[in-house]
Order: C-alpha cells, then structure tokens, then sequence
C-alpha cells in the first residue's frame, strides 16, 4: 500500500467525469458523426457550468480588442483622406473599414507586411 493520501473530492467529481468523457470522445471525432450532435452540445453546457469564467473572459477580451481597433483607425482617419478629398468614416465600433462621406468609397485598413 501507497503511503500517499487520496486526492481531495471536488464538488462536482460526476460532472467532471462526464465532462472528460465528452472531451475524450470530441477528440476521437464521435461528434462529427451524423448521430453525434449531442455530444458537443452537453459538452458545451457543462463547460459553461463546470468553467463560468471562460464566458467572461473571451467578451471582455473581444471589447479590449475593438477599443484598441477603434484608436487606431482614429488616428489612421485623421491622417488620410478619400481620393475625392472627402473625409473618412468609420461607420461601425470595431471594425477596419471606413467609408467616405462624399463619394461613399469604401477604404479596408490592413496590416502591413514587412
């Protein structure tokens, strides 16, 4: 006999159980199958009960990301202008795409390459 002491008991061991299972059996593609759809819909409720945070973290990550697209294309519109000699929009938060108020030409701010 081992002199190591059990593990503790989390609260939730039958939910974490079934939530390995599912992943185990995502993994080995049984929810592709054509009668497979409910594996990954009640994987995807016990992640939401079992994780709540993961929710949280991926909307504040997405707004953290459009304020930042949204200072950039501020300074990138002040700078430039259509080639009518109209000035530049952005019409929706978020977005890399702006609009000329005049002609109505639509402008994709990219990245550049190097």
């Amino acid at each position: 006999m081992s002199d190591q002491p059990n593990p503790p008991k989390r609260e939730n061991e039958a939910e974490w159980n079934r939530f390995f299972k599912l992943g185990e059996m995502m993994g080995d593609g049984l929810h592709n199958e054509p009668d497979g759809k409910w594996i990954s819909k009640e994987y995807r409720q016990l992640s939401r009960i079992l994780i709540p945070e993961i929710k949280k973290t991926d909307s504040s990550r997405r707004k953290q990301k459009a304020i930042a697209i949204d200072a950039q294309m501020k300074t990138l519109l002040e700078n430039n202008k259509c080639s009518c000699g109209g000035c530049l929009v952005q019409k929706r938060s978020g977005t890399k795409v702006a609009y000329c108020e005049v002609c109505d030409s639509r402008y994709v701010a990219r990245n550049k390459k190097t």
